[in-house]
């Protein structure tokens, strides 16, 4: 029961965050739910105020909330009054339930009129390249890969928001292609598989300026560009990116990897000398939020999960806590563990 709690607690507080900046009277009643459950969890004392705890969001969580309560998330959830990756982050994946419904309600009406054509495959594998390759789209490019599917831009795109343009421009991480927010002091991809990867900046003038190797990065109009949506960024486009990248070292290495076969049926599957291997690629921040995925596998199921590298210290706890069919890897692990299975071709 606590920490159901203590996961409707992180809901709140990231939702609130969210409202402060853009809507501060809807943020209010969320505030005073978020200190009655944290009262709950932590008793002593009187309540905070509304007013106070909204000042705490502003502060990093790990300074105020106990691990046990905040589990791997960090940072401060608001930031000049602004969200900040900590709080996009905690918003997809503690909503993940509702947003996955979402995302698969979409998806699955592409998965079932691809298996319905015997050039399925074909323009299933089409349409998950574009939506890795294209977080943000001028309408006229998906034409190709959505008319034959009869898809709705709609469902899979939207407009890019205000916040997300500084001076009439934006400004789209080199990794990942999706629009990050200029307006923060400091300017980074939401996704930490892109953080990793250098895409960490500050705004001077009209470009940014990388924190690592001082290149820039010029702003773009947005003209009538539209972005993938925040819940398809966060489980298709990240994923899809380790998915490429895994299926790329894999054929160097000389395995045949297919992406996305039987129409999705896994990210990826490996060809071991006469036997095959399913592979399915997670990006997440927090290992606790991933684990309950995983525990949501069928135990008959056989099945690699592989992590980005950069979070090979979350490999114990998830191995720890998925099905006995299920094994987890790192990126370069998982390379590693097919070499020990089969010769390269």
């Amino acid at each position: 029961m606590k920490k159901q709690i203590a996961e409707a607690l992180l809901r709140l507080l990231a939702e609130a965050a969210m409202l402060c900046g853009s809507d501060r009277s809807h943020a209010l009643p969320i505030l005073r739910q978020a200190s009655a459950l944290l009262w709950r969890l932590e008793p002593l004392g009187q309540p905070l105020s509304p007013m106070a705890l909204e000042r705490k969001l502003s502060t990093p969580i790990e300074c105020w909330l106990p691990e046990e309560i905040r589990g791997d998330y960090s940072g401060p959830l608001l930031t000049t009054n602004m969200a900040t990756q900590t709080c996009n982050e905690m918003i997809l994946e503690l909503n993940v339930r509702q947003l996955w419904e979402v995302i698969q309600a979409c998806v699955n009406r592409v998965k079932q009129a691809c298996r319905l054509r015997s050039d399925g495959e074909t323009l299933y594998r089409n349409f998950r390249l574009f939506l890795i390759e294209h977080a943000v789209i001028e309408p006229s490019q998906a034409r190709d890969v959505f008319v034959p599917l009869n898809l709705s831009l709609s469902d899979f795109y939207e407009p890019i928001p205000p916040q997300l343009q500084h001076n009439g421009l934006i400004y789209l991480c080199p990794i990942c292609r999706w629009p990050m927010n200029a307006q923060r002091h400091e300017v980074n991809c939401d996704s930490a598989w892109c953080r990793e990867k250098k895409s960490v900046f500050q705004l001077k003038g009209t470009q940014l300026v990388n924190r690592i190797n001082n290149s820039s990065l010029k702003g773009e109009p947005p003209k009538d560009r539209l972005m993938l949506k925040p819940a398809l960024w966060k489980f298709t486009l990240q994923p899809g990116l380790l998915e490429l990248a895994l299926a790329e070292k894999l054929t160097e290495k000389g395995f045949e990897a297919l992406l996305w076969p039987d129409v999705d049926r896994t990210d990826l599957r490996l060809q071991l000398g006469g036997s095959i291997q399913d592979i399915d690629a997670k990006v997440w921040v927090s290992p606790h939020e991933l684990a309950k995925h995983l525990e949501q596998i069928p135990d008959q199921v056989s099945r690699w999960i592989v992590i980005p590298d950069y979070q090979k210290k979350n490999i114990p706890l998830l191995r720890e806590r998925c099905p006995a069919g299920v094994r987890v890897f790192t990126q370069s692990q998982c390379v590693r563990e097919a070499q020990k299975h089969a010769a390269p071709f």
